[in-house]
């Protein structure tokens, strides 16, 4: 997910494509276990199979894609200035959606899955849904900051290392706290922090289309051989073996180099734009999706239609398109406090500081 809140920077299309496949995929997941809660997937192999292949890989290419501008923004800002700036955004934005959807769950009562209480509501230590991924981004920039890990060759692959440790010891395994759970997703978002956005695009550009195509269908042939056998990073309580943790990492790595490198191909097609868009705001398709994609289940259960497929067609457009349209009425009638600070906010940090000379390469 980009690191940046409310601002848009300018990207290459095939990294907004990217992160649009991956937000897509986790809205397919979420609505995929909401339908799974409210008992309409009786057949629990394919439930799980299909939980485990999307899971194995959509959040290792979030979490790369966090790493990549951070650099940039940190040599633009200062690292700690940039560091807190993000940070106050990611919590402001954590506890607007914690009361937006605790509200929900109050008003829809019996018709969610898991309804909540008034008390639930208030215990903002313990994130609800997906909304963990602020904690987890937000102790990121903080290690970002305090590791700048683009010093120097050697510190970048002791960086590198100490990140890889970290994310294989709670690989599948978290505490449910705000800032600890998700941090086996640190070592990616460690390596886009080394590896650069601008980098990253320049060497996509020069790898030919078919080579592309090609090297993508691998990497995602052997992540969907994979999948089933591996530990998925950030699934609670899935089976947990060294061998099982070990392909887990591999399989995500493989998921996400298929993802990118199928990206630098779609980038070549002129509809991709409507894609890279959603990319662009996938930010705000993670927040808005837990809240528009149940309401699309409840009103089609309420108007008497079934069936799985459709439901969960119903509950992935109107999570992703759903979102997007209240990003735009947000925009268009003032409410953007919804997905960022408003001003009295971001006033409590100080100045930018006097511009910081770029990092030189590592």
């Amino acid at each position: 997910m980009s690191a940046t809140l409310g601002r848009v920077e300018t990207r290459d299309r095939s990294l907004d494509i990217a992160k649009a496949i991956a937000i897509i995929a986790i809205v397919v997941g979420h609505v995929w276990r909401g339908l799974h809660s409210a008992s309409m997937i009786e057949d629990e192999k394919l439930f799980s199979a299909v939980e485990q292949y999307l899971y194995i890989w959509h959040l290792s290419v979030f979490a790369f894609a966090a790493g990549l501008f951070v650099r940039r923004g940190m040599a633009r800002d200062g690292k700690w200035h940039y560091a807190c700036s993000r940070d106050l955004a990611f919590i402001w934005v954590y506890l607007v959606w914690t009361v937006v959807q605790g509200a929900v769950k109050l008003g829809a009562d019996s018709l969610v899955n898991v309804p909540t209480s008034a008390t639930e509501l208030f215990t903002i230590w313990r994130p609800d849904g997906q909304l963990w991924f602020f904690g987890w981004i937000s102790a990121a920039m903080i290690i970002a900051a305090a590791l700048a890990p683009w010093r120097s060759r050697g510190w970048s692959a002791s960086a590198l290392l100490v990140a890889l440790a970290l994310s294989v010891a709670v690989w599948g395994n978290s505490a449910p706290y705000f800032g600890t759970q998700g941090h086996a997703l640190t070592v990616y978002f460690v390596v886009g922090l080394v590896w650069r956005g601008d980098r990253l695009l320049n060497q996509l550009k020069r790898i030919s289309v078919p080579v592309a195509a090609g090297t993508s269908a691998v990497c995602l042939g052997v992540m969907l051989v994979l999948a089933p056998v591996g530990t998925p990073p950030t699934i609670e309580g899935s089976e947990r073996t060294a061998l099982s943790v070990l392909v887990g990492v591999v399989a995500s790595t493989m998921g996400l180099a298929g993802v990118l490198l199928a990206s630098r191909v779609i980038s070549l097609w002129p509809g991709s734009r409507y894609l890279a868009v959603v990319g662009k705001r996938s930010l705000v398709v993670y927040t808005g999706h837990m809240v528009l994609g149940p309401g699309a289940r409840i009103v089609l259960n309420g108007l008497g239609i079934g069936g799985v497929v459709l439901h969960l067609v119903a509950g992935v457009v109107a999570g992703v398109l759903g979102s997007l349209l209240l990003y735009w009425m947000a925009r268009r009638l003032r409410f953007m406090w919804l997905f960022e600070p408003p001003a009295f906010v971001t006033r409590l940090l100080p100045p930018v500081p006097a511009p910081v000379r770029p990092a030189a390469d590592g």
